[in-house]
């Protein structure tokens, strides 16, 4: 069956000054039982007039099963378990599928899990739910609606080369055939919780931030996007962050029917015809407990320029923090892991320190789930600090887009289980298919063959011994992405070369003058 999961992502969009290879997405997958699995998808061509899938979202092993989706992951060959576990989850290829819409004819390699991730061009893609006053269904759940994000933003790495289409492909696509929310079976409360979505996207040049949640209707959507100044970054932690839409302005886009919406509703009450909507206040509830989502902005913005001093507590919608800020100095890929990795330490909040933590330091604090006759709201009247890197994510990645490089180096930093008890590796679109540590197994049984095992068991053992065991586990993760920077730099410059003898070296158009390869080892 489905599982609705309340995943609670972090993203990040870092622009293209503000990177020190250009613009980078990142992605925290928060999901206590989630698919960790990645898949390649290949470059495909499409007889005309096909139909493309869609499905709707499951958080829950397996993520998706596919005979026609494209790579090796989804594939119900690829299925672990039982047989009777496999025999019901075959059937979710036909069960699960929401709609379909029109198929391009060529479809773009991309890297998706979850969610859609990066593409042959080097578009790349983050996600973190957004609580929403308005949600919806989807069609196999009696709604109207026929996509949720990760389908979005998988059709926008196929079929999409700049953040600017990608987010008028997603927007027109919700518009046309509707846009359900990533709960659809809780109370309402709880589904307001994940009614809406936050994606963060990046091409070459530039950084986004797009929001949507269904129109009140089901049938439609209503979607806004803001550009990430150059020198700037933008964080999303399951709360919107775009404010005052200026339609007058290129840094902004949105859907036509976004006033309309808000007005209908009654969730917005325009003085003048001129007023500008704040989307966070319009369609984001205020949260009980806004230092969940809150704190972690305010802790990227103030690692990304420490010189802000902005305030680690503000109201429900931080009305005291800008949509983005100024970097201090220009991030490398190694300073947005360590922002996945974090857990306040040396702050207030650390959450290595204090009674909660034991003796040794553990920053690990469960979940509070609803237990009967009480709501999760009545449960959480105290409450842990939530922190960026935690214990429960599935997956999470940085991606770079590089303008210093051609597009058939298109490649990620990807990581499973928690950031902090793992390494991250690179992965290029170019190669052949995912490496099989990182596209098969499942939580259903222990396989040290698996990445996110190895990953999982390194994190339980060190969790007991934090304050010390810590020590040596970051030694070693020192070791493996240092190493992993330089052997990047040496395959790309190598492979170059190799290039220009292949081709007239001023024909390929590319150069490392540029910066491309100004790694920081952290």
């Amino acid at each position: 069956g489905i599982v609705i999961t309340e995943d609670r992502c972090t993203a990040t969009a870092v622009a293209k000054k503000a990177g020190v290879n250009g613009p980078m997405t990142s992605h925290t997958a928060d999901c206590a039982d989630c698919d960790f699995r990645i898949n390649k998808r290949p470059s495909m061509d499409w007889p005309k007039g096909s139909m493309r899938p869609c499905y709707a979202y499951k958080g829950n092993y397996p993520a998706i099963v596919s005979s026609v989706r494209g790579g090796k992951t989804w594939l119900p060959e690829n299925l672990e378990g039982t047989k009777e576990q496999i025999s019901v989850w075959k059937k979710q290829e036909k069960e699960l599928i929401t709609g379909y819409i029109p198929q391009v004819e060529h479809t773009y390699a991309i890297y998706e899990a979850g969610y859609g991730i990066m593409n042959e061009h080097q578009l790349a893609i983050g996600e973190s739910t957004c609580a929403a006053k308005l949600y919806a269904a989807p069609t196999i759940a009696g709604g109207k609606a026929i996509l949720d994000v990760r389908e979005l933003s998988q059709i926008a790495l196929e079929r999409t080369k700049t953040a600017r289409d990608a987010i008028q492909t997603m927007g027109s696509l919700a518009e046309k055939y509707g846009y359900y929310s990533a709960d659809w079976v809780s109370e309402n409360d709880a589904r307001m919780g994940e009614g809406g979505e936050a994606l963060t996207v990046i091409d070459k040049t530039e950084a986004w931030v797009f929001h949507i949640l269904p129109d009140d209707t089901g049938t439609t959507a209503v979607w806004a996007a803001q550009r990430v100044p150059d020198d700037h970054i933008a964080a999303v932690a399951n709360q919107f962050v775009i404010r005052e839409i200026d339609p007058a302005s290129p840094d902004f886009m949105a859907s036509s029917n976004i006033r309309e919406v808000a007005i209908r509703t009654g969730l917005w009450k325009p003085q003048h015809a001129a007023e500008l909507l704040n989307f966070v206040h319009t369609f984001g509830p205020p949260r009980a407990h806004s230092s969940y989502a809150n704190r972690r902005v305010w802790r990227i913005f103030s690692l990304a320029n420490p010189n802000l001093n902005l305030p680690a507590d503000t109201n429900s919608y931080a009305d005291d923090y800008p949509f983005s800020v100024p970097v201090a100095r220009p991030l490398s890929a190694a300073d947005i892991m360590a922002l996945n990795r974090d857990h306040y330490e040396g702050t207030p909040f650390d959450l290595t320190k204090g009674l909660a933590a034991g003796p040794y330091g553990d920053p690990n604090r469960w979940d509070v789930s609803p237990v009967e006759g009480r709501s999760l709201e009545q449960m959480l009247q105290g409450g842990f600090e939530r922190s960026i890197g935690l214990f429960r994510t599935s997956y999470s990645f940085v991606a770079e887009s590089r303008e210093a490089v051609p597009d058939w180096m298109s490649m990620m930093w990807f990581s499973q289980h928690a950031a902090f008890a793992a390494s991250y590796v690179p992965l290029y679109l170019v190669a052949e298919d995912a490496p099989q540590e990182y596209r098969t197994g499942s939580l259903f049984k222990y396989d040290s063959s698996v990445a996110f095992w190895n990953f999982c068991a390194a994190g339980n053992y060190a969790a007991r011994f934090y304050e010390y065991a810590m020590e040596d586990l970051r030694t070693l993760q020192r070791e493996l992405e240092t190493k992993a920077f330089k052997l990047r730099r040496k395959v790309e410059e190598e492979s170059i070369i190799a290039l220009s003898f292949i081709k007239d070296a001023s024909s390929t158009g590319y150069t490392f003058a540029k910066g491309g390869f100004q790694e920081k080892l952290a």
